[in-house]
C-alpha cells in the first residue's frame, strides 16, 4: 500500500521515520515526527486543524479510507509515536486512536498533505 518515496516511511522497528494514512476522501498524509519531518522543499507545510483540538484528530484517524489503508495503520502509528514495535499489544483500535489525537493535538505528530490542489 506505501508509495510514498520517503526513506523509512512505512517501516516498522527502529528505522521507521513516520507512516502513509489516506483519508476517507482518498488524499494522502504523512504522519511523522517533527524530528523525522522530510527534508523535501516541495513538501507541504504540516496541516494545524489538529492541534486545535483532539476531536478533529479522532475523526481524521476513524474516518479514514477503509481499504486503501494498510490493515493495522492505526497500531503502526502508535508503536512508531511510542518506539516501540509492540506497544499497541492487544489494545483497542479507540483507545489508540484517543492516544494518537493527544499526539496530534500537542505537536508530538505532524499530518502532513502529500498531495496539494
Amino acid at each position: 500500500m506505501q508509495i510514498s518515496s520517503y526513506p523509512g516511511v512505512g517501516l516498522t522497528g527502529a528505522f521507521c521515520r513516520g507512516h502513509e494514512l489516506i483519508c476517507q476522501f482518498g488524499y494522502r498524509y504523512l504522519i511523522c515526527k517533527p524530528v523525522d519531518k522530510p527534508q523535501d522543499p516541495l513538501l507541504d507545510i504540516p496541516d494545524k486543524t489538529y492541534v486545535t483540538s483532539t476531536t478533529y484528530g479522532e475523526q481524521f484517524l476513524t474516518n479514514r479510507h477503509m481499504w486503501r489503508n494498510h490493515q493495522d495503520v492505526i497500531s503502526h502509528i502508535y508503536n512508531y509515536l511510542m518506539n516501540d514495535e509492540y506497544a499497541s499489544g492487544r489494545a483497542e483500535q479507540l483507545k489508540l486512536i484517543k492516544e494518537i489525537a493527544v499526539a496530534l493535538m500537542q505537536q508530538d505528530l505532524l499530518v502532513i498533505p502529500l498531495e496539494s490542489d
